[in-house]
């Protein structure tokens, strides 16, 4: 069983729709551990309301890929959203924005497809 690992940064509409992505993981049968604990998947759900709150985004992503170089790092969120255009930091595999979150197991299995050399 894959196990996955979530943070929440931000307002209370991110930590609703955190726990709605943790069920949705859990329901594609992923365990879910806490951030600390080794994961094969890091879902960072980011905020950009201040600098500081973009600063704390940037360093979750990168913590996230610190605890396992090999796992999938998504960073979903406002952060990321407003990012748009922008060049994508290394450390982040997936991007979701925020009109997106409820497609995160789909685009995860896409993203496994693709990174094993597999397609539908």
């Amino acid at each position: 069983m894959k196990k996955a690992a979530l943070h929440n940064l931000g307002c209370k509409v991110n930590a609703y729709e955190t726990e709605a992505m943790q069920e949705m993981l859990e329901q594609a049968g992923y365990e879910i551990v806490p951030f600390k604990e080794g994961a094969d998947v890091y879902i960072i759900n980011t905020c950009t309301v201040t600098n500081i709150a973009d600063r704390k985004s940037r360093q979750m992503l990168h913590r996230a890929r610190k605890l396992n170089p090999d796992a999938v790092v998504v960073a979903a969120g406002c952060y990321v959203q407003a990012q748009e255009g922008k060049e994508i930091d290394p450390c982040i595999d997936i991007v979701i924005g925020n009109n997106h979150k409820k497609d995160l197991p789909e685009l995860l299995k896409q993203y496994e497809m693709e990174k094993s050399g597999h397609t539908e």
